[in-house]
């Protein structure tokens, strides 16, 4: 792999992540758009879930960040294995 091109995508996922967290900081506390027209026509009522996830992010602000940080680098993780099992098989 080229020099370049191994700065030019560490360059991008790090600008990617620290926008994320940025975007996370701003968009916190602002409902999305469906968020906003349930609340806007009186239908944006609390309901009980049909189903309870096993592992929620909870409304602190650290766990939230710590598992978008574990989600990220999982992905990261599965895509550069499947890179990497994908060039093994091209090379026989």
């Amino acid at each position: 792999m080229d020099r370049k091109y191994l700065v030019a995508c560490i360059a991008i996922l790090l600008a990617f992540s620290v926008g994320l967290v940025g975007f996370f900081l701003v968009s916190d506390g602002v409902p999305d758009g469906l968020d906003k027209t349930l609340e806007e026509h009186g239908t944006g009522e609390e309901s009980e879930p049909v189903w309870t996830a096993p592992l929620d992010y909870g409304s602190n602000y650290f766990t939230s960040l710590m598992m978008g940080i574990v989600g990220f680098f999982m992905t990261l993780i599965a895509v550069y294995g499947v890179v990497r099992l994908r060039k093994s098989i091209k090379a026989e």
